[in-house]
C-alpha cells in the first residue's frame, strides 16, 4: 500500500514522538512507519492521530488520518474500533476509505452497523472498501443493500459486491462474475479481481489465480491469503500443491 522505504534505524518511541511534532512530512512517515512495526504500543499514538487537524491538503484532504487509519488497520487491535468507526464521518473521502479497510482487518463486529448506517447513506463513499469490510465481517444483514451493487457501472465495486455475497451467501454464480474480472484487458482490474478471488476463500478459484495474467509474486501472495482465509487446517493443505506449482 505505500512505496515509502523504511528508516529501520527509529525505534518505537521516536516514531511516537515523531507522529507528534512540528513536521507534517515526518509526521505522515512516523504514522506509516509505525503501521509498518505492527507494534500495538502505537496504538494510543495512532488514533490520538486520527483527529489531527493540522495536516490539510489545499483540497480538505486528511493525509496523516489516512495513514493513520491504514497503521491501525495493519496493527488489527480492537482498541482503535470506536475510533476508526468515528472516522466513517470525516469528509475526506479516502480517510473514509482507509478506516473501512481497517476495520475489516481488525475484525469487530461492533463495526457492523456503523458500516451498515454509511451503506445506507449513499452519495459518494468508498463503496469497494465499505462493501468488501461487510463481507469480511459476515454482515448478512448487508446482502439486501450489496446486491444491486452487482450492476454498478464500476467494475472494482462489482467485483467487491461478488466478492462480498459470496462470502455471506456461498451463491457459486457470484465467481462467474469476479472471474470476468480477471479477464479484464485493464491489469489494475485484473489484479484488484485476482485478490477477491482469494478473499472469497473457494477452493476451486486456485487454478483460476495460477492461470491469471498477472505476475508470479502477485499469483503467490494471492494463493497465501486463500489460506489464510481458511478455517480448516486441511482445506489450508489443499492450497498448497498450486503454490508449488510456481516455485
Amino acid at each position: 500500500m505505500s512505496l515509502i522505504t523504511p528508516d529501520t534505524s527509529l525505534t518505537l518511541e521516536e516514531a511516537v514522538a515523531q507522529l507528534s511534532g512540528p513536521d507534517t512530512s515526518q509526521r505522515y512517515y512516523a504514522a506509516w512507519y509505525l503501521g509498518y512495526l505492527e507494534d500495538r504500543r502505537a496504538v494510543p499514538a495512532l488514533i490520538a492521530a486520527l483527529e489531527d487537524e493540522s495536516d490539510r491538503t489545499e483540497l480538505g484532504g486528511y493525509p496523516l488520518r489516512r495513514k493513520a487509519a491504514e497503521s491501525l488497520g495493519r496493527i488489527a487491535d480492537t482498541r482503535a474500533v470506536a475510533a476508526l468507526v468515528a472516522v466513517l464521518a470525516c469528509e475526506d473521502y479516502y480517510v473514509r476509505e482507509a478506516a473501512c479497510w481497517a476495520l475489516a482487518r481488525i475484525k469487530d463486529r461492533q463495526a457492523t452497523q456503523p458500516l451498515l448506517a454509511l451503506l445506507r447513506e449513499g452519495g459518494n463513499q468508498p463503496y469497494e472498501a465499505l462493501i468488501e469490510a461487510l463481507g469480511d465481517l459476515g454482515a448478512t444483514a448487508a446482502e439486501p443493500l450489496i446486491r444491486p451493487f452487482l450492476h454498478n457501472a464500476t467494475g472494482r465495486v462489482r467485483y467487491a459486491a461478488a466478492r462480498s455475497l459470496f462470502q455471506l451467501t456461498a451463491e457459486s454464480g457470484l465467481i462467474a462474475i469476479i472471474l470476468e474480472g480477471l479477464a479484464s484487458d485493464d491489469s489494475h482490474i485484473r489484479r484488484g479481481a485476482l485478490f477477491d478471488l482469494a478473499d472469497t476463500g473457494h477452493l476451486p478459484v486456485a487454478p483460476h489465480i495460477v492461470g491469471a495474467d498477472v505476475t508470479t509474486t502477485l499469483k503467490l501472495v494471492a494463493l497465501k491469503q486463500l489460506v489464510d482465509v481458511q478455517e480448516d487446517e486441511q482445506e489450508a493443505m489443499a492450497v498448497l500443491p498450486f503454490i508449488d506449482s510456481l516455485l
